[in-house]
């Protein structure tokens, strides 16, 4: 029963996204400790991975380009143009990279970490130029390239250094344990800093969720399908369903907020839940 409990990461995200929305997650530093906690669950996700990368796996790299920056872009485009008033939060999330955390998520559901590990990688360095000119193109606003170059380095690099003095020294239960703890924080550090959402127009609310729910648990649901219809393995199956579900919403909810106010931010905190949804159903073999 604890095994189970412990090995459980909808139960880790669930608790915390309850705690967070009733505390408010941390008081101050929330994240800070959100960052840290991404960077141990990269350091010890990949700490297994060998770095060795062959010819078959930059196939891969293309698939997630295609699911993340055309498909799921696209959508996202498509609906931020049709709702006008949070278009920005909108473009910005159409713009951004896949979330870090895909490395870790893959590692807990049995995707493919070395395959996601470097499309991540790859997709960051292609952000540098899509991010800048998509905003630049959309709305004519410069953005620094300052935050894509500090999260490279940051959640990507760093755990690469790391992980090689532990590579092969810990199992993969205690990994999976450890990120799940980690991706405790990091839900409880940035639901509770930004529940504030809540208590938008309920209108409003409802109608993001709709959106944020279909760009989300449907596309995923969809692309997991088409993967097991198509008769794909079921580990790169996993992965195509994250970089066609996820994006960075951390930077997202920074760079949105800063050209665009506040309420820009909104629909990529809304995203986020319905992310952590997704996780919980695949986890669970709903979807």
């Amino acid at each position: 029963m604890l095994r189970s409990i412990l090995t459980s990461l909808s139960f880790y995200i669930s608790l915390a996204i309850i705690l967070a929305i009733i505390t408010g997650g941390f008081p101050s530093h929330g994240n800070d400790i959100a960052t840290i906690a991404l960077i141990l669950a990269m350091t010890f996700s990949i700490a297994n991975i060998p770095f060795n990368i062959k010819p078959e796996d930059m196939k891969e790299f293309l698939y997630a380009f295609l699911l993340n920056y055309v498909l799921l872009s696209t959508i996202i485009i498509i609906m931020g143009i049709s709702i006008g008033k949070y278009s920005g939060g909108f473009i910005v999330m159409a713009a951004a990279p896949p979330a870090v955390a895909i490395v870790p998520l893959s590692s807990i559901l049995g995707g493919n970490k070395k395959q996601s590990l470097f499309s991540v990688l790859f997709l960051y360095i292609a952000s540098i130029f899509i991010m800048p000119i998509m905003i630049l193109f959309f709305f004519s606003r410069e953005v620094s390239i300052f935050a894509l170059l500090k999260n490279i380095l940051l959640l990507i690099i760093l755990p690469l250094l790391l992980s090689r003095p532990i590579h092969k020294k810990i199992g993969e239960e205690k990994i999976k344990i450890i990120s799940n703890i980690c991706f405790f924080f990091i839900v409880f550090s940035i639901v509770g800093e930004n529940r504030h959402f809540l208590f938008e127009e309920v209108a409003t609310i409802a109608f993001l969720s709709f959106l944020m729910a279909l760009r989300t648990i449907g596309i995923g649901g969809i692309i997991k399908k088409l993967s097991e219809w198509k008769g794909v393995e079921r580990e790169r199956g996993i992965n195509y369903t994250l970089f066609a579900s996820f994006k960075n919403e951390g930077l997202v909810m920074i760079i949105a907020s800063s050209l665009f106010g506040y309420q820009a931010a909104i629909p990529a905190m809304i995203a986020l839940i319905f992310e952590l949804i997704l996780i919980c159903c695949m986890e669970s073999r709903v979807i």
